[in-house]
């Protein structure tokens, strides 16, 4: 898997996965990546820049790697989260996001270590540089997450997507 870092023609950037650039490229051309900010699928590739931790302020840069949100123009249609997807994607579109989703998932499990219900006191070990810098994943309640958001530790719930649903 691979992240790209892109832009719609509106300007908004985003980041997305990719088994590969060929991937990517065919996806594009099926108008499969779209821009999540308003839906535009005129998407380019824009310059990564590296994400480096280290010296003092490693364990207080965000944890999980996800980008810093990024502010949609006025013009741009509003993002709305749902719980299913939106009623103009196609079947080939639900597919592609479910495959991503469950690629996602796979990847964690395979390269983050699995702390079980003590997620949330070693992310915020973590960050407070007690522990050393990792991927973690684990279990949370409701409660535990929103304080760690609220301290500024970034976390996300790693989606349960099946394949064949």
């Amino acid at each position: 898997m691979i992240k790209f870092s892109l832009q719609c023609s509106h300007g908004h950037g985003f980041e997305a996965w990719f088994a590969d650039s060929a991937s990517f490229e065919d996806q594009r051309e099926r108008g499969l990546v779209t821009c999540p900010h308003c839906n535009d699928d005129s998407v380019q590739k824009t310059l990564m820049k590296p994400n480096v931790r280290g010296g003092r302020n490693r364990g207080k840069a965000e944890t999980t790697g996800l980008p810093a949100p990024t502010q949609p123009d006025s013009q741009a249609k509003p993002s709305v989260q749902t719980t299913s997807a939106p009623n103009n994607w196609s079947p080939e579109q639900v597919a592609a996001a479910r495959q991503f989703f469950h690629a996602v998932r796979a990847t964690v499990e395979k390269t983050h270590e699995d702390v079980g219900d003590k997620f949330a006191e070693e992310a915020r070990a973590i960050h407070d540089g007690e522990k050393p810098d990792r991927g973690i994943r684990g279990k949370a309640s409701k409660e535990q997450v929103n304080a760690l958001l609220d301290d500024g530790i970034e976390v996300m719930p790693l989606p349960d997507i099946k394949l064949d649903g």
